[in-house]
């Protein structure tokens, strides 16, 4: 591996039936989202970046076959040569999601203990930590203890101890995933802006994607512990290439074969016209549930893609509402609170479904 800057890693391992097989990268002043669902592999590679999993003994389950990961060039992990940099000694700013504070320190001091910790005297720790607090808008809690905090307070305070440390690398693992709503979306605001002012590779472990879409700006979505797509928000939005990655933007994926326009779905008998008639083979499509038009009568108009199904779920979200679809294709439409009350739309109602040829995002595989 290159020296480069920024924070690079290979690691392949193996814990039990599980093998993770990953090869990434996070350059200095980036925040890159490691994104998947639970079981992905996301918590290991974590937990192997910080050093925090041991791996170097017959003591653990973890089998490495390759583990090579370095910051700037500087080595933490060289499995082949035998090397391994003690946790302590990586100057890594972790973010958990519970916290982990000092429950005998206070506030304060919970912050100062990473200055402290780099050798930093009392004071100017104090100094540093009251300067966090402050950006951190919570400089009115520094002699609170820990359990007189609330969620988001805690994880505010987490967030200015791993900071105030000076780190090389900041990561942070489910950060949000343990606040309630109105919380988490503070947070996230407050984060977003401190994460901006961080010079180092910062890396975001997490499995929801508005965490990742809001904080992050490169996303690498793991898949049972390997790699299956990468690329800024707006590239995973747009392009999907797993039935995973699409439901994370509300994207319907389908697959099938095109010849001349048409295309021939690999799980229904429907046949789908697209507007791009050059295209032929395999094929992946795409459909946002926004192109999605549902009628209580067969349509007349210019949509190309028309057919009857049945309302299997309806789901409120916000100021929309997810109609999610049965056969013939099972897909998902979003219409306004309005559309359903006009339409009657309830679970195993009939309804027409229109979808317009050059609403269908086309791929070629």
């Amino acid at each position: 591996m290159t020296d480069s800057s920024g924070l690079e890693l290979r690691a392949h391992v193996r814990r039990g039936d599980f093998e993770l097989d990953v090869h990434c990268s996070a350059a200095a002043g980036a925040t890159v989202a490691l994104l998947g669902p639970n079981g992905a592999g996301k918590s290991t590679l974590f937990a192997l970046v910080a050093g925090i999993d041991t791996h170097d003994g017959p003591a653990t389950d973890v089998e490495v076959f390759e583990l090579d990961i370095r910051v700037d060039g500087r080595v933490l992990d060289d499995h082949a040569a035998g090397y391994r940099r003690p946790a302590e000694d990586r100057s890594i700013g972790l973010v958990f999601q519970d916290h982990l504070l000092f429950d005998h320190l206070d506030v304060i001091d919970n912050v100062a203990f990473g200055p402290r910790s780099n050798g930093i005297g009392r004071a100017a720790s104090r100094a540093i930590a009251h300067e966090w607090l402050a950006r951190l808008e919570i400089h009115d809690l520094a002699h609170r203890r820990p359990s007189r905090l609330s969620g988001g307070q805690a994880q505010r305070v987490a967030i200015a101890r791993a900071l105030a440390a000076d780190p090389d690398v900041l990561l942070l693992d489910e950060p949000l995933a343990a606040l309630d709503t109105q919380s988490r979306i503070e947070l996230r605001r407050i984060l977003r802006r401190h994460l901006d002012t961080f010079d180092g590779p910062r890396l975001l472990v997490t499995h929801d994607p508005t965490d990742a879409f809001v904080l992050a700006d490169e996303i690498v979505v793991l898949e049972d512990g390997r790699i299956s797509q990468r690329g800024t928000p707006d590239d995973i939005r747009r392009h999907p290439t797993t039935s995973y990655v699409a439901a994370l933007g509300g994207t319907n994926l389908l697959r099938g074969s095109a010849h001349e326009g048409a295309v021939h779905l690999d799980t229904s008998d429907l046949v789908l016209t697209i507007a791009d008639t050059s295209i032929g083979g395999d094929v992946m499509l795409t459909i946002h549930p926004r192109a999605i038009s549902l009628h209580p009568e067969r349509p007349v108009g210019s949509q190309r893609n028309v057919w009857q199904a049945s309302v299997e779920l309806v789901e409120p979200l916000g100021d929309t509402v997810r109609v999610s679809l049965a056969e013939p294709l099972p897909i998902s439409a979003d219409v306004t609170p309005g559309a359903i009350d006009a339409l009657g739309v309830t679970p195993g109602s009939p309804i027409w479904v229109a979808v317009k040829a050059t609403e269908i995002g086309v791929l070629a595989t």
